[in-house]
């Protein structure tokens, strides 16, 4: 079928069976362009990374200067709790606490001193290593690049509400013959292929770019099988690919700058953006919106300034090397029993580490706008995804001896490892503590709590031990929430970006309460990580299913299903030290979020009481009080801003006064 307008034979009103839709000769594909894409022999590498092109000269010196950094202040961290817990001397337990502490405090001030660096970056006139420049007038493309959309079981009206609106963009920068658009679907559901195929036919006789279908009749190796049979079957087509996720949304600007971009760049592999989250209409999903674009740029600027050309893949929102991917990331399937074999779970991250091990080098792209996701609408949906995703990086615990790969490949693997073993870490420090506070013999006890005046001055307690948990205390506070102060700092620092936030009130109460938010899911994430960590270990890895992008609530059941064992647990703590106020003074931050598991679960997942404070204006962000042309349409009226955001004096405008002025 070359004739682009032709039209699907698409009988949606009957029940047929998948095998039925994908036998059908009813999708358009172009003809094939195979690339070989062979398995690759992980375990066999001759020397290190093959030499990629450095972009940067003095990229050992800022990562010595992170190092340093990094080091400095968790050895603080870590020496002002120690100064706090050896009062009277360290006992066994407390030892076994002070060395699960080192790690903590060592992964709080990498991500505190990235954040920091990606401030200091910021707060100057930073410029893309790459020359990414959206002040730069639109570049001319010369080669072809394909637009990757993998699906599996999704809302086919939102999938191709985005794809209209990405098409439409990109032929509002004149380059919609260097793209071409693939929906590339592994969907197992019947009704939803064909769904598919019925907006794809209406999609394909609007479209400016070319556009194509497929769907494969086995979904073997989920996302990475289906990019690498595109790539096997069409990939020496196209120079470039572009992978999307199917909430990803990017404007024609941004992906022909990154096609530009790699163009004037052959030896790069990869350039990943930095997504956005939008169209968050639930509390849950419009914190993470909010939190994201307030301080997320902080450390995305941080991460992208010390690992230069040995960056990471995020899997979606990036574009690709065809060739440098076909002839580097062929994934074998992995010897042994789950969870370290098997098919490779998260892909991503490996994909990058054997394209940078080949020569090819892999980038971030900071400053580059124009880049959205949306988030899950709920903390149940998170937790879902948040397992898969430790599987996969439990995966990748044997995979970080790979020969060959850059050093930077593997602390990145290190990273994605830590990211979900710090929580085991941390809750077996804070038992350890726990056990030894109820075992501590008396005298401390008084030292330590200063609950007994007498007993502590005969144990000779000075303002130095005061100090020293004053200090542990402060430092802590600073690693954990310093990156978030940082983003509110650049905003106010750029007064145009503060009304974008809805002036400094709103974005201070959106701050705090964000802040106390994430506080009280921490310690429910430490218990679902710990858990999802033992059961996969155990052999119990779980299945894959689809997002819920759209779900607006979570009733008490569900959630208690779910979530009731960690309010049981928070319960029972409380319980047990009520006869110990110290205690229960110590761990009230961790028990409130313990024993509010399931009403926290149930009210960030409420839809109309996220829209609430989206009509008061809490949470607001840039994108939600100027909504981007291609974000409007492709999520439509939900994203239209409250009329009351531009009142004045409290008052709203009247029907002849134009928002953009008040605004």
């Amino acid at each position: 079928m070359s004739d682009r307008s032709a039209l699907f034979d698409v009988r949606s009103s009957t029940s047929v069976s998948l095998d039925q839709v994908v036998r059908r000769d009813t999708v358009e594909i172009p003809d094939e362009a195979a690339l070989a894409m062979p398995v690759q022999p992980l375990s066999f590498w001759q020397g290190g990374a093959r030499r990629a092109t450095a972009l940067i000269q003095d990229m050992n010196l800022r990562r010595w200067m992170l190092g340093l950094m990094t080091i400095a202040m968790g050895v603080a961290g870590w020496k002002a709790s120690f100064d706090t817990i050896a009062l009277g001397g360290v006992t066994r337990l407390e030892a076994v606490v002070l060395t699960l502490l080192a790690p903590l405090f060592l992964a709080l001030s990498l991500w505190f001193c990235t954040a920091l660096i990606g401030f200091v970056v910021l707060m100057g006139r930073p410029k893309d290593p790459l020359g990414i420049d959206s002040e730069a007038p639109m570049p001319k493309l010369h080669t072809r690049t394909a637009i990757l959309m993998p699906v599996y079981n999704e809302d086919a009206a939102a999938v191709f509400a985005r794809l209209r609106a990405m098409d439409a963009s990109i032929a509002e920068t004149g380059a919609a013959r260097n793209f071409d658009i693939f929906v590339i679907s592994d969907t197992r559901d019947a009704q939803v292929a064909l769904a598919e195929q019925a907006c794809f036919a209406r999609f394909r006789r609007e479209a400016n770019c070319n556009v194509y279908y497929r769907i494969r009749k086995e979904n073997t190796g989920r996302k990475a099988g289906n990019v690498a049979d595109w790539v096997s079957r069409w990939g020496s087509a196209y120079e470039h690919m572009l992978v999307l996720d199917a909430d990803s949304l990017m404007t024609g600007e941004a992906m022909v700058r990154l096609a530009d971009a790699m163009e004037r760049h052959p030896g790069a592999g990869l350039i990943q953006t930095m997504p956005m989250i939008i169209n968050g209409q639930t509390i849950f999903a419009r914190t993470l919106q909010f939190a994201t674009r307030l301080y997320g740029r902080v450390a995305w600027t941080g991460l992208a300034w010390w690992s230069g050309s040995e960056s990471s893949f995020w899997g979606h929102n990036a574009i690709v090397r065809t060739r440098a991917f076909a002839e580097t990331c062929g994934l074998p399937h992995l010897p042994g029993p789950k969870p370290f074999g098997g098919e490779v779970m998260s892909h991503d991250a490996l994909e990058s580490a054997l394209l940078r091990r080949g020569g090819w080098s892999v980038h971030l792209a900071p400053y580059l706008d124009g880049s959205y996701e949306e988030s899950p609408s709920n903390l149940l949906d998170f937790a879902t995804r948040d397992r898969r995703w430790c599987r996969g990086n439990i995966q990748h615990v044997p995979l970080i001896a790979l020969p060959g790969l850059h050093w930077m490949s593997r602390m990145h693997l290190v990273i994605g490892v830590l990211s979900y073993a710090l929580s085991p870490l941390w809750f077996f420090c804070l038992s350890a503590g726990l056990i030894s506070r109820a075992l501590m013999p008396e005298l401390k006890k008084a030292a330590f709590t200063m609950a007994d005046l007498k007993a502590a001055a005969h144990a000779l307690i000075d303002w130095r031990e005061i100090q020293a948990t004053a200090w542990a205390m402060i430092i802590t506070f600073v690693l954990l929430f310093g990156p978030k102060i940082l983003g509110a700092i650049l905003v106010l620092a750029r007064k145009g970006e503060v009304k974008g936030f809805g002036g400094k009130r709103r974005m201070a109460a959106g701050l705090g309460v964000e802040m106390l938010l994430s506080a009280l899911v921490a310690p429910m994430l430490m218990f679902t990580q710990t858990r999802a960590i033992v059961e996969i270990l155990a052999g119990k890895v779980g299945g894959w299913a689809a997002q819920r992008r759209d779900a607006d609530k979570v009733d008490f059941k569900e959630a208690w299903a779910a979530m009731g064992w960690i309010s049981l647990s928070g319960l029972i703590l409380a319980a047990s030290f009520w006869f110990t106020p110290d205690l229960l003074t110590a761990t009230a931050p961790i028990l409130a979020g313990l024993v509010l598991a399931v009403p926290l679960t149930m009210l960030g997942a409420h839809k109309a009481a996220g829209l609430k404070l989206k009509a008061n204006g809490l949470f607001m962000t840039p994108e939600e009080r100027r909504p981007p042309a291609i974000v409007r349409a492709a999520v439509g009226a939900a994203c239209e801003p409250p009329i009351r955001w531009f009142a004045r004096n409290g008052r709203p405008i009247g029907p002849t006064t134009k928002i953009r002025d008040a605004a």
